[in-house]
């Protein structure tokens, strides 16, 4: 029988208790992978995996691997908060990353609080989203944040504009809200509202729709839609004889949108807190890691924030020394809660992020327009 040393047996047994002490600590994706949605969902999940690929590779969480488990809720609220409650009660997920729509994060909010486990989203914009529920996070500024940034640089572009109309999808919670605050905040910035127009997600024909909007012959045109019914609206407006400017809000910012309207994007205005072309080391790093990994060599804003959620939730689950252990989640779901509430000046892509009070995201924003079929700093 060969000799084998003490010291030898005792590395072994070492190694073997740090192996099995190790623990994957797993994070929840709550993203549409099918549906309408899926669009954003589907590279949105790509970029959770990366940003979970970064961080293992760095060393992970305090020793142990950080997971991401993807529910896909098939753009439907049912097949979400379905999915929600998987995650949090079968999976034991420390904290959640998603939904992509305000109706979906409203809907999740209260089971979230409930059950005390933080929730960011990377894309939901509603104004008051967060209010009153300190596990509600949002890595996206509110669009009353948004929009008077907008129509103030608009107002310098196109100084002698005097009218607007506002066409805006009713079906979605979000565009809903981003047709309101147009309406509302384009008489304070100096333009009439000549007309509001709406429609529902999904319709074949945009004709009746946008001949209404039209009606007054405006200036200016906001169109609050999602990428696909904004392409769409955007084809009409020019099929129709519109050459001005479209406003958009942060649903419609996909490459998609180009993709389905062709030239008819050019010259659409919004602002996002993120551009696949800003030079700051933490990005170009980020865009180029990114691509080499099988992502897009232009990420859109919301594979972005995604990047950024795990990022920023990765340092919380580090400075609230989560170990994966799952008799333990509960309280680590707490700790990771305080931590990012507390979070301030995180290295944002593009800039600093802190959570003010209701826990939504201050970071920089970005005015974006398309130009040559791409999207284009202004």
């Amino acid at each position: 029988m060969a000799f084998i040393s003490k010291g030898i047996v005792a590395a072994a047994c070492a190694l073997l208790v740090g192996i099995a002490q190790a623990a994957d600590i797993r994070i929840g994706l709550l993203l549409s992978q099918s549906g309408p949605l899926s669009s954003y969902g589907v590279p949105m999940k790509a970029a959770a995996e990366y940003a979970a690929k970064v961080v293992n590779d760095a060393g992970g969480i305090n020793g142990n691997r950080l997971v991401v488990i993807t529910e896909d809720d098939a753009s439907n609220p049912t097949a979400f908060l379905n999915g929600l409650n998987r995650l949090i009660d079968e999976e034991h997920v420390v904290a959640l990353v998603g939904p992509i729509t305000t109706g979906f994060y409203q809907a999740g909010a209260p089971v979230v609080k409930e059950k005390t486990v933080p929730m960011i989203s990377p894309t939901a914009t509603a104004p008051n989203l967060t209010a009153g529920n300190p596990f509600a996070f949002r890595n996206n500024p509110s669009e009353d944040t948004n929009i008077p940034i907008l129509l103030k640089q608009i107002r310098a572009k196109v100084p002698a504009s005097k009218t607007m109309a506002v066409i805006y999808d009713n079906k979605q919670a979000a565009d809903k809200i981003i047709g309101t605050l147009y309406e509302s905040l384009a008489p304070k910035n100096g333009w009439t509202v000549q007309g509001v127009t709406t429609f529902l997600s999904g319709q074949l024909n945009y004709s009746d729709v946008v001949a209404r909007t039209l009606k007054g012959n405006p200036d200016l045109v906001a169109a609050a839609a999602h990428a696909e019914d904004a392409a769409n609206v955007a084809r009409e407006l020019r099929r129709q004889g519109y050459r001005g400017l479209i406003l958009g809000g942060t649903p419609t910012v996909s490459q998609d949108y180009i993709k389905i309207a062709g030239d008819a994007a050019n010259d659409t205005f919004v602002v996002v807190p993120y551009y696949f072309g800003a030079k700051t080391p933490q990005n170009e790093r980020f865009v180029s890691g990114y691509a080499k990994a099988g992502g897009r060599a232009t990420p859109d804003p919301w594979e972005a924030s995604t990047y950024e959620c795990i990022a920023m939730l990765a340092q919380a689950l580090r400075e609230a020394k989560a170990s994966g252990d799952p008799s333990r989640v509960a309280e680590e779901r707490t700790a990771v809660q305080r931590q990012l509430a507390a979070l301030r000046d995180f290295p944002g892509l593009i800039g600093p992020i802190s959570f003010d009070a209701e826990r939504v995201a201050v970071k920089p924003a970005v005015i974006i327009h398309v130009s040559g079929g791409k999207w284009e700093a202004q």
